[in-house]
């Protein structure tokens, strides 16, 4: 499930990179040079979450780690996950609707980079919780890397198609309530109930 939300979360993210030019060149008349500068938004997103996210998440781990008597667990890596899930849906709301209702430009950047925010927000602790998790974490990563290969390739052949049919703000709605469906639920009940499913398995570390 992790696997197929960053997956799900990457095929997002590739479909943007294709769909800026044409968003920013025909609604808000960029050229090439400007229209470049488009993706800054996304850049600024995954810088602060790197600093931010990789200090806080580190902290929040060691403090979990210290009311469990010193043991750490894969589980402690995934506050951030939840955090970050629900600004999944903001930023493509944001990004969406500020760009069907073609106010300004600044504000879809302002949507792709609370987007690229929660993006790293919550590819972190997906990676580390697989390198934590599983007796084979090699496997487990590169099984993630896979999921998120193939639906990196996909996006892109429909999203402009979907774009062209439901418009910007009803394409990014209908991404936003499958990452809401896919995102937010799960890795909740991972947190309270993940250690008792994953000593069930033999491939748990």
């Amino acid at each position: 499930m992790f696997g197929l939300y960053i997956a799900f979360i990457t095929g997002i993210y590739y479909l943007m990179f294709t769909t800026f030019g044409p968003l920013f060149k025909n609604v808000y008349g960029f050229g090439p040079g400007p229209g470049g500068l488009t993706y800054l938004g996304m850049g600024i997103g995954f810088l602060i979450a790197t600093f931010l996210g990789g200090n806080v998440g580190n902290k929040i781990y060691h403090h979990l780690a210290a009311k469990n008597g010193g043991k750490g667990i894969p589980e402690h890596r995934l506050p951030p996950l939840i955090f970050g899930s629900f600004f999944i849906p903001v930023g493509l709301f944001w990004y969406g609707w500020s760009a069907e209702a073609r106010i300004h430009w600044i504000m879809p950047i302002l949507g792709t980079g609370i987007f690229g925010f929660a993006f790293t927000t919550v590819f972190l602790p997906v990676q580390l919780y697989a390198a934590d998790a599983f007796k084979f974490a090699a496997s487990a990563i590169s099984a993630v890397a896979v999921l998120r290969s193939i639906l990196g390739f996909a996006f892109p052949l429909f999203g402009q198609a979907m774009y062209d049919k439901l418009g910007t703000g009803g394409g990014n709605s209908l991404l936003a309530g499958l990452s809401i469906v896919l995102g937010i639920p799960f890795p909740i009940w991972i947190y309270y109930y993940g250690e008792r499913f994953r000593l069930r398995s033999n491939v748990d570390r």
